[in-house]
């Protein structure tokens, strides 16, 4: 696996950093309104304790059934402490190893902490909200009042937001900034390995020269049962008949038919253009470059694309199929006329 850039591994340290930062600051933030309260209820979220309208929110909740809301009734704060640092210390080392994969990892550990503790969220919200006190003064057959994970909900007459607090804001961000990371780096690492190929062309170009080797520009067997034709797109089935052209940079396209050929090569410039074959009608498996081939044109050919021509590697080949169904030869060029749309 490649390095990550300088400036890659920066930002990862300073997001691993931060990530202290929610030992300090509130991580989540709940918010109510009511025609009673105008100016709104919060309670506030931290890795080890909650703050806020907390006693008041509890008290309006004992209406409805819902229990009272203590730190107490949230295990996790005894630990979420530990499980912040663990978390941070480990994307510091990820960053600091400085790979794609350790940047990768960093932002996976980041993906599952983040849906982990939404998941706990609303874990904890669904049993606040759903397991009521069947004695309490208000009671709604049916009713639940479990708050929203993330964002608005109405709650009686109650409306309810919950939202990330400075310390959810920060995981969000550096969760995106090593998802952006990854991807930059990916993307980077492309462009490096297609300026690599740009630049290893020509000592390719030169090895092709003193050896005579490289990319093949000659002709490819036609794939009959396997391939389409490159312009119709008919099965390549007729075994007697089909075309290919071949371009410089070693690419085949097979046709089923050669008026087929003639059609695709008018949306191909010349100078791309290494070399033209069709099957040899007589002898199956042969394919012979165009310039070399006698061509016969005859109705009695039932060619798949209806160009009633057959390709031949011998004339004496040609001359005896003439002679059953008749026709009239010609060479390359007079077929491309022929063939002209």
């Amino acid at each position: 696996m490649f390095n990550i850039s300088l400036l890659s591994r920066v930002l990862l340290v300073m997001g691993a950093l931060s990530l202290f930062v929610l030992l300090k600051v509130p991580i989540w933030n709940i918010y109510l309104t009511a025609p009673q309260y105008p100016e709104g209820l919060e309670m506030k979220i931290w890795h080890d304790t909650l703050t806020g309208d907390v006693k008041i929110i509890s008290a309006l909740n004992h209406y409805i059934g819902m229990r009272a809301i203590s730190v107490d009734m949230f295990p996790e704060f005894q630990y979420l402490g530990k499980v912040i640092v663990g978390v941070a210390v480990l994307c510091l080392v990820l960053a600091l190893i400085g790979k794609w994969w350790s940047a990768l990892a960093y932002g996976l550990v980041l993906v599952a902490a983040d849906s982990l503790a939404l998941y706990d969220f609303w874990r904890w919200g669904y049993d606040y909200g759903h397991n009521l006190d069947p004695s309490a003064p208000i009671v709604i057959p049916g009713m639940a009042y479990q708050p929203p994970v993330i964002g608005y909900k109405k709650l009686l007459n109650f409306e309810a937001w919950s939202l990330p607090d400075v310390g959810g804001w920060v995981l969000m961000a550096v969760t995106v900034l090593s998802v952006l990371v990854v991807g930059w780096e990916w993307w980077r690492q492309r462009k490096v390995r297609r300026g690599l190929s740009t630049v290893c062309a020509p000592i390719g170009l030169l090895l092709t020269l003193m050896t005579g080797s490289g990319c093949s520009s000659g002709p490819q067997p036609i794939p009959y049962g396997r391939g389409e034709c490159s312009l119709c797109h008919m099965a390549l089935s007729d075994r007697r008949y089909g075309a290919e052209l071949v371009t410089h940079k070693g690419k085949a396209y097979f046709f089923d038919d050669i008026n087929c050929l003639l059609y695709f090569e008018e949306g191909v410039a010349t100078r791309d253009i290494a070399g033209r074959w069709v099957a040899d009608f007589a002898r199956e498996g042969q394919l012979v470059a165009v310039e070399e081939a006698v061509f016969l044109h005859s109705q009695s050919l039932r060619t798949p694309m209806a160009s009633y021509v057959a390709a031949f590697g011998r004339r004496s080949d040609a001359e005896k199929v003439q002679a059953e169904g008749g026709g009239e030869l010609f060479g390359w060029e007079e077929v491309k006329q022929l063939l002209a749309r």
